[in-house]
């Protein structure tokens, strides 16, 4: 695959970039409308980056505790698994509040390019 993106990256660059924009539009602006933005970009050495922006009301989905799995789902609250997906399948996630505007990335490490033999 291209830029050292096989098809297990692809499919976790698929599941975390749906994640976050489920969770954009579910939650960023409540009942309201709202913009937002979405950028991918290579990071030397060796990465991939996507990058979710909104103009929401300040929120840290990193801030809050990972959901304890050892629980039953019955007994677990509601929420928290979303971002723990991504932060499993990313190798890299954060946050920052910049410019009045909630940006979360999330970066992975792309294969080492081939090498001819």
């Amino acid at each position: 695959m291209a830029a050292g993106a096989g098809p297990e990256l692809l499919l976790r660059i698929e599941l975390v970039l749906e994640e976050l924009l489920v969770n954009h539009v579910m939650h960023a602006y409540g009942s309201g409308e709202g913009d937002s933005e979405v950028a991918c970009f290579r990071r030397a050495p060796g990465y991939f980056c996507l990058e979710v922006v909104d103009e929401a009301a300040p929120f840290d989905p990193l801030g809050h505790k990972s959901p304890d799995l050892t629980l039953a789902p019955g007994d677990r609250p509601i929420g928290g698994l979303g971002i723990h997906m991504v932060r499993s399948l990313a190798d890299e996630v954060s946050y920052r509040r910049e410019a009045g505007r909630n940006v979360i990335t999330a970066c992975f490490a792309l294969a080492p390019a081939a090498t001819p033999d």
